[in-house]
């Protein structure tokens, strides 16, 4: 059975990982800044011993429920453990600088996805399947848009949006049945085996395994070997592949 679709996962496949630290940096700042205004003083270690907290939150649900938390939990995380006082104007503005810092300090584009894509929309449906972290689904689309690329997809699952996180079965059904498309048909792309790889596999669908950026640190755990169809660091390499298949 032909290929007609293929999704795309966003972090370390369409997009590096790079001003990663940047973001991060920024978010602190303005928290500091929000929290000063409320009267309370927290030194540095502090801060980084709550920044690496979060993140083991973070992992503890992306890993265990199958499901990205919101930005809203995000900060309710962090007001709880500062056992900050309610305020609502504050917790408003940690909010938007969370979600929006992507857009002051973005990621880059890897090397050949533009010409990839231009190239496989001629002859397929394109559609987004990607976890979300900090920054939601709409604000990735803006960088998508700011970077030219938006225009190539259909269709996006985004894991604030479904409600699920990869290798969950909705993350790739929600597209697959927007489509009326059988997994046969559909080839997913992404970077981490546990989630990209073995997500798209188990429901029939074809895999490539990107490993083309040298920013990614949420792939580390992934192995040599794969359970993929192929496995490539390279676009051009990808395209050609699909094209094969078909």
């Amino acid at each position: 059975m032909s290929i007609k679709l293929i999704t795309i996962d966003f972090w370390n496949t369409l997009f590096d990982a790079s001003n990663g630290t940047a973001r991060n940096e920024y978010r602190v700042s303005e928290m500091k800044n929000e929290i000063s205004r409320l009267g309370i003083l927290i030194n540095d270690d502090e801060y980084q011993s709550i920044m690496e907290e979060s993140w083991e939150y973070f992992n503890d649900i992306w890993k265990n429920q199958l499901r990205t938390p919101t930005a809203e939990e995000s900060v309710k995380f962090f007001t709880k453990r500062l056992e900050l006082p309610e305020n609502t104007d504050a917790v408003k503005h940690i909010l938007k600088v969370f979600a929006e810092s992507i857009l002051y300090y973005p990621p880059k584009l890897i090397d050949g996805v533009k010409n990839a894509l231009e190239e496989l929309s001629r002859d397929y449906t394109l559609a987004i399947v990607s976890d979300t972290g900090f920054s939601p689904g709409s604000i990735l689309r803006r960088l998508m848009y700011e970077n030219d690329v938006l225009n190539y997809f259909s269709a996006f699952s985004f894991s604030d949006e479904t409600k699920v996180a990869k290798p969950h079965s909705k993350a790739f059904t929600t597209i697959l049945e927007h489509f009326d498309i059988k997994p046969a048909q559909a080839l997913h792309v992404g970077d981490i085996e546990d989630t990209d790889i073995k997500g798209a596999k188990s429901l029939g669908m074809s895999a490539v395994r990107f490993n083309g950026d040298p920013t990614a640190f949420l792939n580390l755990n992934n192995s040599n070997e794969t359970a993929a169809d192929f496995m490539s660091d390279s676009w051009n390499d990808i395209v050609e592949y699909i094209k094969s298949v078909n």
